[in-house]
């Protein structure tokens, strides 16, 4: 039994920030547009942080692609969102233990929440089920010093201990890029493959673009299969052009589409386990080992800023407290009001800098901590 699968994905910067976020509402409204009048057997969403954004693409596609669902995490949502022509029968999700920084407000990436979706779809009728995972990591800011760099590693051994050990049979077959399978050579998926900050993109700025001309790729693609199935790209592309009738693109990324050509063998075939870790492999463990010592040190040390911070703003607090005295000029209300506002203030900064100390870097330590233990046990196998 032969089947074609096409999937679509986009990365849809659907911040509610209308100085940051351009043409949000027109942008939304033209990916529902045009979501319903093509043949897609499943969409998958990144960034739809409005949940009335959720609930429009909703509706437009609810002729095409009747089942959805929207993974809720976080505080505002973990942006994920998956459109189907088949039945989802089943929906879980995994929040991943590191998600950046809860101080750093203006990068946001810790209030979403950010894990791995899990969507297990009926297809072929019923006789075949697909799981069918997506996820959104932690953004890289500034390539030229990734302050992230560690948490992002993190995610992505979770996600694929995820996916591993949410499949029965373990064969550490690796997982298929699309876009590669379709563009064998290396250089044409650095020159073609660009999903981020592409030229020709109304929202690619002139600094992203002169870094990389050919833009970055960021938004993938990928499978695998059982052994009793098989599986072929029959086709993968990226971009779905302008908007029709403006000059405006559909997001800051661009669409990744694939076509995939499933076979379900007549005879299924038991999988071999294999636990064995190839060389190629070991060395990417043991680079990725020096990225979380080097994240581990950094928590450290911003762990032991934020301490510091609390014993010299306590001193602070402790000399205002019992050292200066403001009752004589009591009759002047600015003076009385800032002298109070200036406790207040240094009160709650003890509070932030205590609860960053030693419970949100105690926490991203023990995430660090948690990953590296992992990765030795691979590497003992």
């Amino acid at each position: 039994m032969m089947s074609t699968l096409k999937v679509f994905t986009l990365n849809c910067w659907g911040l509610p920030l209308p100085l940051l976020c351009k043409h949000h509402q027109e942008r939304i409204a033209a990916i529902g547009d045009y979501l319903k009048v093509q043949d897609y057997d499943m969409v998958v969403l990144e960034e739809v942080w409005v949940k009335s954004d959720f609930q429009e693409l909703k509706q437009k596609l609810v002729r095409v692609l009747p089942f959805s669902h929207y993974f809720y995490s976080g505080t505002i949502g973990s942006g994920l969102c998956v459109f189907s022509k088949h039945q989802i029968i089943e929906t879980s999700y995994h929040q991943f233990h590191l998600n950046g920084h809860a101080h750093k407000i203006h990068h946001g990436d810790w209030f979403g929440g950010k894990g791995v979706g899990l969507c297990k779809i009926h297809v072929l009728e019923g006789a075949l089920d697909i799981n069918l995972y997506c996820t959104h990591l932690h953004a890289e800011y500034n390539p030229e010093c990734d302050e992230y760099e560690a948490h992002r590693l993190a995610q992505t051994f979770e996600l694929c201990q995820f996916v591993r050990l949410m499949y029965i049979a373990e064969n550490r077959v690796t997982r298929k890029d699309c876009w590669a399978e379709k563009n064998l050579s290396e250089i044409e998926c650095k020159e073609s493959g660009g999903t981020c900050m592409v030229p020709g993109n109304i929202y690619t700025g002139d600094v992203a673009q002169s870094s990389s001309p050919f833009g970055v790729r960021i938004d993938y693609i990928m499978y695998r299969t059982s052994a009793n199935v098989s599986a072929t790209v029959a086709d993968c592309s990226i971009g779905i052009g302008k908007v029709p009738q403006t000059n405006i693109d559909y997001s800051d990324h661009e669409a990744v589409f694939t076509s995939i050509s499933l076979t379900k063998n007549p005879v299924s075939q038991q999988e071999v386990r294999n636990s064995t870790l190839t060389k190629d492999l070991r060395d990417v463990f043991q680079q990725s080992l020096n990225v979380l010592d080097n994240g581990l040190a950094q928590c450290q040390r911003e762990e032991r800023f934020f301490q510091i911070v609390v014993f010299i703003l306590s001193l602070i607090l402790y000399v205002l407290n019992n050292y200066l005295d403001v009752s004589e000029y009591s009759s002047n209300i600015l003076l009385v009001f800032m002298f109070s506002m200036t406790k207040l203030l240094v009160g709650m900064a003890i509070g932030f800098c205590f609860w960053t100390a030693w419970i949100l870097k105690r926490s991203e330590y023990h995430g660090l901590t948690a990953c590296k233990e992992d990765l030795l046990k691979l590497l003992a196998l």
